[in-house]
């Protein structure tokens, strides 16, 4: 099983770096002074639903964007609509608030730590350490804490509108 893991890994590197081109900055902050990670309107989609969870993000040390691409060459019907990949940095007690996702999948890779995600379609909290995938798309709603004690580190590729 080592080598599945080993090989999906060195894929998914070759995959990233074959289709973004690379670069690295600090995410602006939101109005509030928090760093932008969920777009508000998932935030607010989850609060009108009235979901458990936290309303409030907390803790995040950097979201630094590593690159994006429009989709619509390779895939015309995604016109407006490009790949983008995050590496997310969450210190400890550190908390993404309750959201929903809605038209925007992603896949949560953990690089370093271990965080616990709170899901609508899982009846218990999931222990996400270092290797795990948590695969997002419209309808899930999550919220994430870091309980470790120690900081996480996570690499996020969603598909997102462009503004």
């Amino acid at each position: 099983m080592k080598n599945v893991g080993n090989s999906f890994r060195v894929g998914f590197g070759f995959v990233l770096a074959g289709c973004l081109t690379f670069y690295s900055f600090n995410a602006t902050s939101s109005q509030d002074g928090s760093l932008s990670i969920v777009p508000s309107h998932e935030h607010k989609l989850a609060q009108t639903q009235h979901l458990k969870g936290p309303t409030k993000t907390i803790g995040i040390g950097s979201v630094n964007l590593l690159g994006v691409i429009g989709l619509e060459k390779d895939f015309p019907t995604l016109k407006g609509r490009q790949l983008r990949a995050r590496e997310l940095l969450i210190e400890p007690g550190g908390v993404v608030a309750v959201h929903q996702h809605d038209t925007r999948p992603g896949v949560a890779y953990i690089l370093e730590g271990e965080i616990i995600e709170h899901r609508n379609d899982s009846n218990a909290p999931i222990v996400r350490g270092i290797g795990s995938v948590a695969f997002e798309q419209s309808g899930v709603a999550h919220w994430w804490e870091n309980k470790s004690g120690k900081p996480v580190r996570a690499l996020v590729v969603d598909i997102i509108k462009v503004k």
